[in-house]
C-alpha cells in the first residue's frame, strides 16, 4: 500500500513538473524534451491511463472492508404471549467475519492489479514518447533535406549563371552557330533540373506541414500549432551494450513488470480463495421487544415486561467444496499461463534487442557511408565545375554528379533519422523516459 502511495506521487509529480520544467531552465522550443514535456501534459491516452491507475487504487480499500451488517426486524401483528410478557417485535444485528486473513489476501490482490496498471501507465508513456521521438526525427531529416536542396538550387543557379555567361562568350567570340546553340542547351537542361529541384523542394515543405500536424496529434494540440525543428539532424551518441540492456530491461520493462504484477495477483487471490473455503462466522444481538402483562389470571414473575438481549453467533458451512476446488485451480492455472506469458515476452524482448542491435549497425556503417560519398562527390562537383569552364568536360557529367550528391545527403539524413529513432526505441525498452525519471528527490 505504501508502495502504492510512493508511486502515484511520483507520477503526480510528473504532471506537477512538467508544467513548471523540468529544468532549472526552460528548454528551448526547437528541444525534443520541450516537445516530449508537452507530450506528457496534453496527450489524452496518457491522462486516460493515469486516471485508471488512480481508479484502481481506490480498489484497494474496497478489498478490504468487512461485509456490511445486516439488521433483521420483525413485527407482531397480534403480540403474542409469551410466560413473562407480550412479545411485540424483534431486532436481530449481525456481523458477518471472513476467515482470518481473507481481507488481507485481497487487499494484496487488489493491490498487484493497482500496480499492474501502473506499469500500463508506465507503457503508455513509453510508447508516446516513442512516437514524438520518431516523428521529431521524421521532421528534423525532412528539415535537413530541405536544407540540402535548397543549397543545391543555388549552387545550380550559380551554375545556370556560368553556363550563360560561357554561351555569351561564345556567341560573341564564333560565328559558328553549332557552338553557341549547344552552349544555350546546356542553359536550358540546368533550367530543367532547377525545375525539377524546385518541386522536390515543394513536396517536402508539403510533406513537412502533414508531419508536423500528426506531430501536434501527440501533443494534442490544433494541427497547425507552430512547431520549430532544427535544420540539422545530429547523430545521438550512444554507446550500445546486449548485457547491460537486457538487464535493464529485466528490472525496468513495464511489459515484463505488467506480467510480474499480475501473477502476484494471481497468487493473493489463490490464497484469498483457499481463505474462502473456511467457515465464516457472524457476531451479532437479538433484541426483542416485551410488553407487560395485564391478565392477572396467571401468575407473574418480576420479569414481566422486561424486554430481552439475546448474543448470537453464525457460521457458515462450507460443504460444498467442488465450487471452492475450482476457484483455486483456476488460480492455478492463470499462475502458470502468467509464468508461460512471462517466458515467452522475455524470449520475444531479447529477440527484438538483438534486431535493434543489427538495425543500429547498420545504420551507422550506412551514416558513414553516405558521409564518404558526399565529401567524394563534392570534390567531383568542384572539379567538374573546373573542367566544365574550361571546356574540357561536359555538363551532362556534372549535372549527374550534382544529382547523386543531392540523393547521398538525403540518404544521410534518413539514416542519422534511423540511427536516432532506433536508439530511442532502445530507450523505450529499458523504460528511460517513465516518470521515475522525473523523480523530485
Amino acid at each position: 500500500m505504501k508502495d502504492n502511495r510512493l508511486k502515484c506521487f511520483f507520477v503526480v509529480a510528473i504532471m506537477i513538473l512538467m508544467n513548471v520544467g523540468l529544468h532549472t531552465n526552460a528548454q528551448p522550443v526547437d528541444s525534443i524534451q520541450y516537445y516530449l514535456e508537452i507530450a506528457g501534459r496534453n496527450n489524452p491516452k496518457i491522462q486516460s491511463d493515469f486516471l485508471k491507475y488512480e481508479s484502481t487504487l481506490e480498489k484497494i480499500t474496497q478489498a478490504g472492508a468487512y461485509p456490511d451488517p445486516t439488521l433483521d426486524i420483525g413485527f407482531f401483528l397480534k403480540p403474542m404471549d409469551i410466560i413473562d410478557g407480550k412479545q411485540v417485535a424483534d431486532f436481530t444485528l449481525m456481523q458477518m467475519f471472513p476467515w482470518f486473513g481473507t481481507q488481507k489476501a485481497a487487499q494484496t490482490e487488489a493491490a498487484q492489479m493497482s500496480k499492474m496498471a501502473y506499469e500500463e501507465f508506465r507503457l503508455s508513456v513509453n510508447n508516446l514518447f516513442l512516437d514524438v521521438y520518431k516523428q521529431w526525427y521524421e521532421l528534423s531529416s525532412l528539415q535537413q533535406q530541405l536544407k540540402n536542396s535548397e543549397a543545391n538550387r543555388r549552387s545550380l543557379v550559380q551554375l545556370e549563371s556560368l553556363a550563360t555567361r560561357k554561351y555569351s562568350s561564345s556567341s560573341a567570340n564564333s560565328d559558328n552557330m553549332s557552338s553557341s546553340s549547344g552552349s544555350m542547351s546546356d542553359v536550358l537542361r540546368i533550367q530543367l533540373e532547377v525545375a525539377e529541384l524546385e518541386n522536390t523542394i515543394e513536396s517536402i515543405e508539403s510533406e513537412i506541414i502533414a508531419k508536423k500536424s500528426a506531430f501536434n496529434a501527440l501533443l494534442n494540440q490544433p494541427s497547425l500549432s507552430p512547431v520549430t525543428v532544427p535544420d540539422t539532424i545530429i547523430k545521438t551518441p550512444y554507446v550500445f551494450n546486449i548485457a547491460a540492456v537486457m538487464e535493464q530491461i529485466e528490472h525496468r520493462n513495464p511489459r515484463l513488470l505488467m506480467i510480474n504484477e499480475e501473477k502476484l495477483a494471481y497468487e493473493a487471490r489463490a490464497v484469498a480463495d483457499k481463505k474462502k473455503s473456511y467457515p465464516t462466522v457472524g457476531i451479532g444481538v437479538q433484541y426483542s421487544l416485551i410488553n407487560k402483562r395485564s391478565d392477572m389470571l396467571l401468575p407473574v414473575s418480576d420479569m414481566n415486561g422486561m424486554d430481552m438481549f439475546m448474543p448470537m453467533v453464525s457460521i457458515s458451512l462450507p460443504l460444498f467444496r467442488g465450487k471452492y476446488k475450482a476457484q483455486q485451480k483456476e488460480s492455478e492455472l492463470a499462475i502458470m499461463s502468467n509464468t508461460k506469458l512471462f517466458e515467452d515476452t522475455q524470449n520475444s524482448l531479447e529477440a527484438e534487442v538483438y534486431q535493434i542491435k543489427h538495425e543500429l549497425e547498420d545504420a551507422t556503417r550506412k551514416i558513414e557511408l553516405y558521409k564518404k560519398q558526399s565529401q567524394i562527390a563534392q570534390a567531383t562537383y568542384r572539379l567538374l565545375v573546373q573542367e566544365f569552364i574550361s571546356g574540357k568536360n561536359e555538363l551532362t557529367n556534372l549535372i549527374q554528379v550534382h544529382r547523386q550528391l543531392l540523393d547521398y545527403t538525403f540518404k544521410e539524413a534518413d539514416a542519422v533519422a534511423k540511427y536516432n529513432t532506433v536508439v530511442a526505441s532502445i530507450k523505450s525498452l529499458i523504460s528511460y523516459n517513465t516518470p521515475e525519471q522525473f523523480n523530485p528527490k
